[in-house]
């Protein structure tokens, strides 16, 4: 009897042995894709495992749907790979997973370069944004983004576009950082940066120039911080703030990045910060400025900036 429960006690652990060692995860994998015409990324990404990287080259004329189930992946185009969306009535990159990143890219064609929807969540780091047929990156529908060392130009609408009650930090990948990781957003045919529809951002450290709407744009029951950034050029407002939003510019006199003032070089083509419909504005003026002139604050406008122009 005692060797019957010594031989069932040792099948009941060998088996507890080769449970854990299937449900176990397993090491992170590199993969390397050369695309072509029966190799593409939306092929790959199938076979990809959490913590898995793909090393992408060549050009890829996809237009990528990276889906729910995928989490914790990344996508390297290494500096050098390019994808094109060849349907213009798509994005050329959708994130629907989580955890998903995606860097080292020129990304061209489609109707957005990059959009993250429907609770999607990524980190968009390195890449060349441009030629695309609306928005450069579109993060909307409760998604969240970090949005660190790119450019995003010559895009025919705004070069991001924030909505849908999502987050996103844009120049920095925390609250922590001591330097900013700057993107540039240029020469887009809309707005440079908007926020809206009860959305929220952290605007740190970017180059936002010479867009053909306003710099950055913040409406609709939206919530920004904008700091250390350069807004100039830009057609519209430098910084245009309305319908129930707010919006904070540096903080105090200190000298991080969270609370240095934002700057003009070239004036914006309306005034630098306009302020309007039941909106509050706190922080720094500093020199943002605008043909005509440096700011416009209708009467409901909550205005907490500090008299003299923050350095």
């Amino acid at each position: 009897m005692e060797k019957t429960k010594t031989i069932v006690a040792k099948f009941w652990l060998a088996l507890a042995g080769l449970l854990w060692l299937l449900a176990a995860p397993g090491e992170a994998a590199t993969m390397k894709l050369t695309c072509g015409a029966k190799e593409t990324i939306g092929g790959t990404v199938k076979k990809l495992k959490p913590g898995d990287t793909l090393l992408v080259s060549g050009t890829c004329n996809e237009n990528l749907e990276i889906p729910f189930e995928a989490s914790r992946i990344t996508l390297d185009g290494q500096g050098k790979a390019t994808i094109s969306g060849p349907d213009s009535s798509t994005p050329t990159i959708t994130i629907r997973g989580r955890g998903i990143i995606i860097k080292g890219f020129s990304i061209t064609g489609g109707r957005e370069g990059i959009q993250v929807p429907g609770g999607g969540e990524a980190l968009i780091d390195g890449n060349t944004i441009q030629g695309v047929g609306r928005f450069g990156i579109q993060v909307n529908r409760q998604s969240s983004a970090v949005i660190v060392n790119n450019t995003v130009r010559n895009n025919a609408g705004n070069g991001i576009t924030i909505g849908g009650s999502s987050y996103v930090l844009i120049g920095i990948r925390s609250g922590l950082d001591k330097s900013a990781s700057p993107n540039t957003v240029e020469n887009n045919g809309g707005a440079g940066i908007t926020v809206g529809r009860s959305s929220s951002a952290r605007i740190v450290g970017n180059t936002i120039r010479n867009n053909k709407g306003h710099g950055v744009l913040i409406t609709r029951a939206s919530q920004a911080d904008v700091s250390n950034s350069t807004i100039e050029g830009n057609a519209g407002n430098g910084i245009d703030l309305s319908q129930n939003s707010a919006v904070s510019l540096g903080v105090g006199t200190g000298t991080g990045i969270f609370d240095l003032a934002n700057t003009t070089a070239s004036n914006n083509g309306g005034v630098g910060i306009r302020c309007s419909k039941n909106s509050s504005i706190d922080g720094r003026l500093g020199s943002v400025n605008g043909n005509e002139g440096p700011k416009e604050f209708d009467p409901s406008c909550v205005d907490g900036l500090t008299p003299a122009p923050g350095a």
